[in-house]
């Protein structure tokens, strides 16, 4: 399984990090930490955060690749994404709102529909996984394009 956990450095980020390590570990994922520096200004302090991240990651047995770029992160992200198949993309967000449309930032929902591979969205902190509600979008995108994804939530005993 490979995973690719997205990050621009930012709190937001840090969760996605958490998030995406609970499911690495377990899985023995091939993992990537893909960040992303919307300026040329930004790669120093990014590479930085990243370091850090990848020292999280690194505690729990994970092997990681980094990868830093640099230019509009959903674009970077889909780049990223048609390179290399991924079986899930663990992005953060934080939350906007309580209802509606983007209760989400647009730019997250922007990656979500750009991209091929399943996202998983992390708002907030998470130290376990323990509960979860995944949405499909319906039976026509389940039967054969998510049959992996049950395996994997199989293997970490879930389903």
């Amino acid at each position: 399984m490979k995973i690719l956990i997205c990050s621009d450095g930012m709190p937001a980020a840090e969760s996605a990090v958490q998030l995406g390590g609970l499911f690495a570990g377990p899985l023995k994922a091939e993992t990537t930490l893909l960040g992303i520096a919307e300026e040329h200004r930004d790669e120093q302090p990014l590479s930085e955060a990243l370091e850090k991240e990848a020292q999280l990651l690194r505690a729990q047995n994970i092997t990681l690749n980094i990868v830093l770029r640099t230019g509009e992160p959903v674009r970077q992200i889909l780049d990223q994404t048609s390179k290399t198949l991924y079986e899930l993309v663990v992005i953060g967000a934080r939350q906007t709102g309580v209802s509606g449309h983007y209760w989400r930032s647009e730019r997250t929902y922007e990656v979500i529909k750009a991209i091929q591979p399943p996202v998983l969205v992390a708002i907030g902190q998470c130290k376990d996984l323990r509960r979860f509600l995944v949405c499909t979008g319906g039976k026509e995108f389940m039967d054969k394009q998510y049959s992996s994804q049950g395996d994997w939530l199989r293997q970490l005993g879930l389903l």
